[in-house]
């Protein structure tokens, strides 16, 4: 597949300008988080009128200013360091060496040498499910994550394909891009779920002095406070919402470039249809993987492409060949050994490869 179709240079380029902008929103829309509790301060503890509130929460600003912006770039430094073992912690995926996983080690290191990439640290979740995701910031943090489902149920050329797949995404800098991202909307999430839960189990005040000063009029100020969250998070998610789902395409344009393969990736997403669900996974994770199966209303709030579509792709521009999908064996025995590594089920002969 040429990946001029999809204009890469661009692709990448787009990445980069909006890791810019969420980098410099974060601090703007954290200063309307800011003073959204301002607000919900005046009308909780303060007794001044509706008027007043707004005035003290905004005279207070200039001095909560440098507090909102060093806690911003505390945030990011400690996702930036920390990210990778909340992914793991939340995925229970585990780094693996060449010894324990020799053949998928194999071809990553193989793909990485030929087009001369810093090799990413390879590791595995222990599920059936069949899924992937490449995760870091930089090239001395960048992970690949394969599910033993994979490993299980790939031959050489799909797991081949399918990790040439989440090295485009470290190559386009789509993995960054989503990392900055979920950093981004889950400190609304959070202050959100705060704010929410502190509004349920506090009430007005409703004392005379109260009602005589304006406090009557606090309501205002905590619909107004609610007002500015609700747009700072809407906001954050629709900047989620509007990560291109053309990365996937890209991607798998991506791995046809690095394995010459067009059949192997086809096959692979075959396989991977329907099986991708990883349970227990939050659902910001999910949206790195390789397949995030759809929800909502027909798949309005899909963050990838339908596999069907992929799949056209793949044969519109690429040149590949559909497959009839075969049925999945059961999953592998373990190994005796301990160390997570399995035998590959036998599959049928799908014609030549390469």
């Amino acid at each position: 597949m040429a990946l001029q179709a999809y204009g890469l240079k661009t692709h990448i380029w787009n990445n980069n300008l909006r890791c810019i902008i969420l980098l410099c929103l974060f601090p703007v829309l954290l200063l309307a988080l800011a003073f959204a509790g301002m607000l919900l301060f005046q009308a909780y503890v303060v007794t001044g009128n509706f008027e007043d509130g707004l005035i003290n929460a905004a005279s207070a600003m200039p001095a909560a200013a440098p507090a909102v912006f060093g806690g911003s770039v505390v945030w990011f430094g400690v996702a930036f360091l920390g990210h990778q073992a909340m992914i793991n912690a939340a995925t229970k995926a585990r780094p693996v060496s060449r010894n324990e996983e020799q053949r998928a080690y194999n071809l990553l290191e193989n793909l990485c040498i030929s087009r001369g990439i810093t090799m990413p640290q390879l590791q595995v979740i222990e599920t059936e499910a069949m899924n992937a995701f490449a995760s870091g910031v930089s090239t001395k943090n960048y992970r690949i994550t394969l599910t033993r489902g994979l490993l299980n149920y790939l031959d050489d050329a799909e797991l081949e394909a399918v990790i040439a797949h989440e090295l485009s995404h470290v190559k386009n800098h789509d993995v960054r891009l989503l990392i900055i991202a979920i950093i981004f909307v889950g400190i609304f999430s959070f202050f959100g779920e705060i704010l929410v839960r502190g509004m349920f189990r506090t009430n007005l005040p409703r004392t005379d002095t109260h009602r005589r000063s304006g406090g009557g009029q606090a309501g205002a100020l905590v619909f107004i406070a609610f007002a500015i969250v609700g747009i700072a998070y809407a906001l954050a998610v629709l900047i989620r919402f509007s990560l291109s789902r053309k990365r996937e395409y890209m991607a798998d344009a991506g791995a046809v470039e690095l394995t010459k393969n067009p059949d192997a990736m086809i096959s692979a997403l075959q396989k991977i249809s329907g099986r991708a669900e990883l349970p227990n996974v939050p659902a910001e994770i999910k949206e790195m993987a390789i397949e995030n199966p759809r929800v909502g209303f027909g798949g309005m709030f899909a963050t990838h492409p339908p596999i069907e579509k992929r799949i056209e792709a793949l044969k519109k521009y690429a040149g590949g060949r559909d497959y009839v999908p075969e049925v999945m064996p059961r999953a592998a025995p373990r190994s005796p050994t301990g160390t997570g590594r399995s035998r590959r089920p036998t599959f049928g002969k799908r014609g030549s490869r390469r």
